[in-house]
C-alpha cells in the first residue's frame, strides 16, 4: 500500500539525485538527452527563480556538454544525441518556466 506523500518524496528524491549528476558532471553519456534535461528543467523551474533556473542550467549544461565531448575513455560518443540535445536544450527550460510563475 502507498501513501501520496512518500511517493512524491521518492518522486522528488530521485528528481533531485539527477539535478545532482547534472550540476556533478556525472550523468552518463547514454542518459545525455531530451527526456534527462527535461526533468532538471522542471526541477529548476520548480525551485529557483527564472534567473536562478536559467543560469544554472546554462552553466551545467555546457560543462556536461563538453565533458561528453571531450571523454578520454573508451566509451563511444553518440554525437547524433548530443546534436539533437543542442537543437532542444534551451527550450526546454522556457517551456517549463512560465507553469510555474
Amino acid at each position: 500500500m502507498s501513501h501520496n506523500d512518500s511517493h512524491t518524496a521518492e518522486h522528488r528524491s530521485w528528481e533531485w539525485d539527477l539535478v545532482m549528476q547534472f550540476e556533478e558532471g556525472s550523468i552518463p553519456a547514454k542518459a545525455w538527452n531530451e527526456a534527462t534535461l527535461a526533468v532538471v528543467a522542471g526541477w529548476y523551474a520548480k525551485n529557483q527563480s527564472r534567473g536562478e533556473a536559467e543560469e544554472r542550467y546554462a552553466k551545467y549544461y555546457h560543462r556536461n556538454r563538453r565533458r561528453l565531448m571531450t571523454r578520454l575513455d573508451s566509451a563511444s560518443i553518440d554525437t547524433a544525441a548530443i546534436d539533437a540535445v543542442d537543437a532542444v536544450w534551451e527550450s526546454l527550460l522556457t517551456r517549463v518556466l512560465p507553469s510555474v510563475e
